[in-house]
This record gives structure tokens, sequence and C-alpha cells, in this order.
């Protein structure tokens, strides 16, 4: 087997059962705030994939904060500058894990309206009898469109949580597939989902794995396809609902799913999140993660920004204050216009 062959097969392994990968590399190093500092530094310039489409001159970044180590600093202050440059990659995938917190940058949501409020969801939609398949919270509208809630690719799915959710829907004129804050999870879940929605063998996406050193070192394109699955299928006219906290294996979904003609985006931008991170280990013991791949979706897009809708509709707050869902609504008035054309 080839060296290619070898990552080829790793890379398919780890994007198949993706949920920010457990994955550590760590060094033998001395743990020293310096070489915490110059390890981390080195190893996201060699191994992170989104320098180019972000426009970050590392260099740059890494010149800023050098200035701040100090050898006698205490490991609250380290930590809050290694968080500090990470932020600079503006990635909800780059963080670091310590017992006390978790750098993190949620800059890709926090500042956006959220375009969601469960609790009309819950009482004016769901209501008392809606069905609950596993992860899923599913319900029937008038005109027999049916409705689903996905707030978590995290959880497995069972194939007979799948089949109940589809035999519930087989019957649905269309489907309104919700993912509105699913902050993502596993993108074995999205493979599933997506294969119950296909109505033939379609490529889905195309990933790039950094395999070197070099600026440029990337092995790929790997082929991501849908295969129509087994089970009980839905292949009438879908809508799925996103928001800016749609983040993750919930910019995935979209994004492969817009490769399908009876499928349309709505709500607004994803968060994005299209890389996959692995995990790595500073010389004094704090877990690390960022992005080492990247994904281009069948319209030509890296996706790691978010994925636009077709349909951009917001949450408008007079229907908000009503109790109204204006982003379901405009769901169905479009889904209704598609089954009376």
């Amino acid at each position: 087997m080839t060296a290619f062959m070898h990552r080829y097969i790793i890379a398919i392994a780890l994007f198949s059962q993706f949920s920010c990968a457990d994955i550590f590399m760590g060094p033998d190093l001395r743990d020293t705030p310096r070489s915490n500092f110059d390890y981390l530094c080195k190893t996201i310039e060699e191994r992170y994939s989104l320098f180019e489409i972000k426009n970050i001159d590392w260099d740059s970044v890494k010149t800023k904060y050098s200035d701040k180590i100090d050898n006698e600093m205490t490991r609250d202050e380290l930590f809050e500058v290694l968080g500090n440059m990470l932020g600079e990659l503006e990635d909800g995938h780059v963080n670091i894990d310590t017992d006390w917190d978790y750098a993190r940058n949620w800059d890709w949501y926090l500042d956006y309206p959220s375009n969601f409020n469960f609790n009309i969801l819950e009482r004016n939609y769901l209501g008392r009898k809606h069905w609950r398949p596993g992860p899923f919270l599913a319900t029937i509208l008038p005109d027999s469109i049916g409705y689903v809630y996905y707030a978590s690719f995290a959880p497995p799915i069972k194939a007979g949580e799948l089949n109940a959710l589809f035999d519930y829907l087989k019957n649905c004129k269309a489907v309104i597939f919700d993912i509105r804050s699913n902050g993502g999870g596993k993108l074995d879940n999205v493979r599933k989902i997506a294969e119950r929605f296909a109505d033939t063998t379609r490529l889905g996406a195309k990933f790039y794995y950094k395999s070197g050193k070099g600026k440029n070192d990337f092995d790929g394109p790997f082929d991501y396809e849908i295969k129509p699955s087994k089970g009980t299928r839905f292949t009438k006219n879908v809508v799925i609902l996103t928001n800016r906290k749609s983040y993750s294996a919930s910019t995935f979904f979209p994004a492969i799913m817009s490769a399908f003609p009876h499928v349309t985006l709505m709500g607004d931008k994803t968060g994005g999140g299209g890389g996959i991170p692995y995990y790595f280990e500073l010389p004094n013991g704090w877990p690390f993660r960022f992005s080492t791949t990247y994904t281009i979706d069948t319209k030509g897009r890296n996706i790691e920004l978010g994925i636009e809708p077709d349909i951009k509709v917001e949450l408008s707050p007079e229907d908000e204050a009503k109790g109204v869902d204006t982003m379901i609504e405009k769901a169905r008035a479009f889904l209704l216009e598609k089954m009376n054309g």
C-alpha cells in the first residue's frame, strides 16, 4: 500500500466518523511557557488547513503574541495568551482544553440574530402529540407537510429510529427539516440522514486533507458520495431550515443536501465549520485541536465560512411576539406553491 493510499483510507475513516475526532499527537518537550507556545505555533503552522480562505498571516500572529510569553508567567496567564492567539483564527473548531476553562471562539454566531425560538416551536408547532423517534421531534403540519426538528448530530442514530421517522413522513406531500441551532456532531449521522432523502447516488462534496508541512501540502480531493438508503426514503420536496448556529456537521448537511434537486435551503447563512479538527497535546498536557481539512461542495464553495441559503428568511420580531415562526411559515408557503404548481 502506498503512503498516499494509507493517508486516503485514514482520511475517509475520519471523515465518516467525525465528531471532533479524538486523535491525539503529543510532543516530548520541556514544559515551559515558551516551549508550549513554540510547539503550538509550529503545529498550527504545519497542519492548519484554512489560512488561505481566511487570509490569515500566521507569522504576524506569532509575532504579535510572542512578546507576551514569559517563562515566569502563571498557567492562567499562559492559557489566556494561547487562547487569545488561537482566537485570531476565528474558527469554532480551534480550542485548548484545561481543567478550569475551554478556550473558544463563538463569534460565528454570537454576533448574529438567533432566528430561532424553541419555546414557540414547542408550544405552537410541535404541541403535545408530536413524535419522538430517537433524537428527532416530528409532527404533521396542515396541508400534509411534515416537520422535523433535529437538535444535534452528536448522538448515535439507530436504523430503527430512521425507519420510524421516515415511515411517519412517507405520506406527507413535502417535508421541512429544521436544523437551526444544531451545533453539529458526527458526519456519519449526516450521511445516514442524507441517504434517506437521496433520489439517486450523487456527489455531495469533495474534501482535502493537510498531509504535509508545506503551505500547499494537501491530499485530495476525496469524493463524499451519498447513496440512496435501503430503508424508507423521502424524495418529494424538502426545505432545510438553518441559522447561524447551524455549525460543523450542520453546515456539512445542507451543503451536501444542496446537491439534490428536490431540496431547498432556507433561513440564514450557516455558521460554517467545514474543516475536520484533529486533537493534539501541548508539552504541559493541555489538549488542543484545530482544523486539518477543508471541504468544497458541488457548487464549488469552500464551506468553512458557512453556506448561504437558497432563500433568505429572518425570524420577524413581530411574528415572534405573536408566537409565530416566520421561517416555518415561509417554508410552508413555499412548499404549498411547489405542491400546487
